[in-house]
């Protein structure tokens, strides 16, 4: 085992020590922001110094995330009685996230996802005596449950297939019956990763787990769900060789995002808002896997992971805000609407020109990303203040996906048709969010909010033919039949 490997697994002891040693309340609080700093500045130091980027660039959030969130939790819980079983649980989770990020084989891949999982249903059922959190808890080991089950499945057939536990053999050449077994083992590692991902029609766990304490929040939208784009990565090799397994990640990535922003939007609740934007950004990410441009997945991973920290640790500020500035919903011509969403596709365009022009060849998204990412910034071209900000956005957006395409190689799935086709989707949802706000009141309008506000109904379908599962697949603990 190289010392780079050896220093990855030593990141997940170091979370152990909080969670098994006799200490005080006071000395294991200490302990634990101590790991913190000693993660961070040994994670640091393989970033500089190893030989990749996005394992140590995510050990490195891992870490620092870990202590913000810890220091967060100590004044959060101060006068809590259950503050060392959450200590220990999240040093469990560390530990089970650090040997994720580090894994090399199927055997770390899923005991490291197995101890993360153990962990997250603690944090989750720290407020034991609340129904609600206890439902939730279950819905969410019940999710965890069947994606370990898939990701097993998939890596035996992987095993039997390659004759390798490693994750970068999976992409191995086969041939005839064992590049079947290879292709079942790819979709399962779908299924699974959708799973732990909360992409729709399994994301009722995700927006369902707002009982637990605001640090547990942070820990499970900055880090645990972000864990299998991570995973993706890792095995980048197998999208390459089964191609369908790509193109299925692509569209239920492109899907999620579209459907989770539209349901977001109908949200009162902060923390519920901030719920279904992780379920669409974790769409994006997917998708972003499935068109093989890891580069700008690592990069999504890592602002996201820093900006969930941010707003659930700062949610408490958010409702301040809302009550001294509420939002109100003004009805816009669709031509006005129209138009904002061209300025924004327009702008992405003209800075990838001028970028080319000036720096020569630079990484640019493809046709699918450039109509999402420009339908994004459409909203800011409502002022020029707005445009400004919008021209600046486009800028940095091309600067660090410059910089995080020299950290992480690609390998891009054209799928040309199948991007007109979402693109096209992605156009006529954005048309549609004109008209609604547009007509507000229009019968039509009227249905299709209550639709989005059931959130399209796809938990309740999951709910009813999941119901036979749960008994077998949810932790003793969780169960209350």
């Amino acid at each position: 085992m190289s010392a780079l490997l050896v220093s990855h697994h030593l990141l997940a002891v170091l979370w152990l020590l909080p969670a098994l040693l006799p200490l005080a309340d006071t000395r294991r609080w200490q302990l634990a922001t101590a790991c913190g700093w000693a993660g961070s500045a040994l994670a640091l130091g393989l970033l500089l110094y190893g030989d990749s980027v996005a394992a140590p660039l995510f050990q490195l959030l891992i870490q620092l995330l870990a202590w913000v969130v810890l220091r967060f939790a100590r004044r959060y819980l101060q006068g809590e009685p259950g503050q060392m079983r959450f200590l220990r649980a999240a040093g469990w989770l560390l530990a089970g996230a650090t040997l994720v990020v580090a894994s090399h084989d199927w055997l770390t891949l899923l005991a490291g996802w197995a101890i993360t999982s153990r962990a997250l249903h603690t944090l989750l059922t720290y407020y034991p005596d609340r129904p609600q959190a206890l439902l939730a808890a279950r819905r969410e080991a019940l999710a965890s449950r069947l994606a370990e089950g898939t990701l097993l499945l998939a890596a035996l057939l992987m095993v039997a297939s390659t004759g390798s536990l490693l994750l970068a053999d999976a992409g191995t050449a086969l041939h005839g019956a064992a590049n079947l077994v290879r292709g079942a083992a790819a979709l399962l590692v779908v299924l699974g990763v959708v799973i732990k991902t909360a992409l729709l029609p399994f994301h009722g766990w995700l927006t369902q787990v707002m009982e637990a304490p605001t640090p547990v929040s942070a820990f499970l939208h900055a880090g645990v769900v972000n864990l299998s784009g991570v995973v993706l990565i890792k095995l980048a090799d197998l999208w390459q060789a089964v191609p369908a397994a790509a193109m299925l990640l692509t569209v239920w990535g492109a899907l999620t995002a579209a459907l989770a922003s539209w349901v977001m939007l109908t949200r009162i609740s902060i923390k519920l808002r901030l719920a279904w934007s992780t379920c669409a950004q974790m769409g994006f990410m997917v998708l972003e896997c499935g068109l093989g441009l890891y580069s700008l997945a690592l990069l999504h991973l890592a602002a996201h992971s820093v900006y969930k920290a941010h707003a659930f640790l700062s949610s408490g500020n958010q409702v301040r805000h809302s009550i001294q500035h509420p939002a109100m919903a003004e009805p816009r011509a669709p031509w006005r609407h129209l138009l904002q969403g061209a300025a924004g596709v327009a702008a992405l365009l003209a800075s990838i020109a001028l970028w080319h022009t000036l720096a020569g060849e630079v990484p640019a998204p493809p046709l699918l990303l450039t109509a999402i990412i420009g339908l994004g910034l459409a909203p800011l071209f409502g002022s020029l203040a707005g445009a400004g900000a919008a021209l600046l956005l486009c800028q940095l957006y091309l600067l660090l996906h410059t910089v995080f395409a020299g950290l992480q190689g690609d390998a891009a799935h054209a799928f040309v048709w199948l991007q007109w086709l979402l693109a096209a989707a992605f156009a006529a949802l954005y048309l549609l969010q004109g008209w609604l706000q547009w007509q507000p009141h229009h019968p039509l309008s009227r249905r299709l909010y209550a639709l989005a506000f059931g959130g399209l109904y796809l938990d309740e379908w999951w709910t009813r033919r999941s119901q036979a599962l749960a008994h077998y697949l949810t932790p003793a603990g969780a169960r209350h039949d």
